[in-house]
């Protein structure tokens, strides 16, 4: 296995591992590779971990007849498409940097953001950068309305959920510290991975930063992206990491409903015109009682979920000390 040092100033030597997931990707493999290589040349030697995850075109081809004229190249092979997520646990078990990068295979971001997240990374003592298009500097370009408009509302909503201000926490291209990977227990197989590594590092309390980089529209092939699964993937971490967001709002929301009943049945007391026996005292009732049962059920929720923080720093002692006994 090839190592990977890139000097980022005359007494500093990294490893570091490029790790690209890739799922039907045959017309953008040789770009991709090339491009990654041509930023990484004068850097001293690198790795590169090409993650095929099940393609149906010749994607998987194309990888290992590289392979066999670039020997820094790594080809992992899932036998069937397993997910975004899968594709880099993968590559991260076999990654042997220090730091770790992640790229999309479609060139979405610019190679040449490999370098810049690597020094930020070091010159400020930082475990996570992010390249950030939603931030303030980055930019977009050639990018669908729906998808972008979706894209936006996706990273608030779960940007909201974690502890710290972060613009982009959906998106793939990143570099780590290998110590960050190695301290946290991943469970994610899909897209939802991206924001899952954030929430879990911020909680045992590793430093992030995001850089502006421009996302670009996809110029070859097709995007593999499920907007609805995705979507829906992204809420329910969102809520699972905020309760309140959910139950909150439902709450608050039938103890309104509640509210507003009961002052309308008050009006038709002090008009002369109420009868106790409609419905709408019933509804008024259980609305208000179902509202505050509700809302008791994301105060727990909360209290539980602010427990895994807990759960998190044991486990990230638990892993590190699994990987010294190896």
């Amino acid at each position: 296995m090839v190592k990977t040092y890139i000097v980022l100033a005359p007494t500093l030597t990294m490893e570091v591992s490029v790790i690209i997931p890739m799922y039907n990707e045959e017309d953008n493999v040789l770009i991709t590779l090339k491009e990654v290589k041509k930023v990484l040349k004068n850097c001293g030697s690198y790795q590169i971990l090409a993650v095929d995850d099940g393609s149906s075109d010749r994607t998987r081809e194309l990888l290992e007849e590289y392979a066999r004229e670039n020997p820094e190249l790594v080809v992992l092979k899932h036998p069937v498409n397993m997910g975004m997520g899968k594709a880099l646990r993968t590559g991260f078990e076999q990654a042997e940097g220090d730091v770790i990068v992640t790229l999309d295979a479609d060139l979405s971001y610019e190679p040449q953001y490999i370098t810049e997240l690597i020094r930020e990374l070091h010159q400020h003592h930082l475990d996570i950068v992010i390249g950030s298009q939603y931030m303030e500097g980055g930019e977009t370009e050639d990018i669908p309305f729906i998808r972008l408009f979706v894209s936006k509302m996706a990273n608030k909503i779960v940007g909201y959920a974690l502890d710290r201000n972060i613009s982009t926490v959906t998106g793939i291209l990143r570099a780590y510290r290998k110590e960050v990977l190695d301290s946290i227990e991943i469970e994610s197989t899909g897209t939802e991975i991206n924001p899952e590594i954030l929430s879990k590092a911020i909680a045992i309390g590793f430093e992030v930063k995001e850089i502006p980089v421009k996302l670009k529209g996809r110029k070859l092939g097709e995007s593999k992206i499920q907007f609805r699964s995705t979507t829906i993937s992204h809420l329910l971490f969102t809520f699972y990491e905020k309760p309140m967001m959910l139950f909150g709002v439902i709450g608050l929301l039938m103890c309104f409903i509640g509210i507003i009943s009961a002052v309308y049945l008050f009006y038709q007391y002090l008009v002369g015109a109420l009868d106790p026996n409609r419905p709408l005292m019933l509804f008024m009732v259980l609305m208000i009682i179902a509202g505050i049962q509700i809302l008791i059920f994301g105060f727990v929720a909360t209290q539980i979920s602010l427990l895994k923080r807990e759960i998190y720093i044991v486990q990230k002692e638990n892993k590190l000390l699994r990987k010294k006994l190896k």
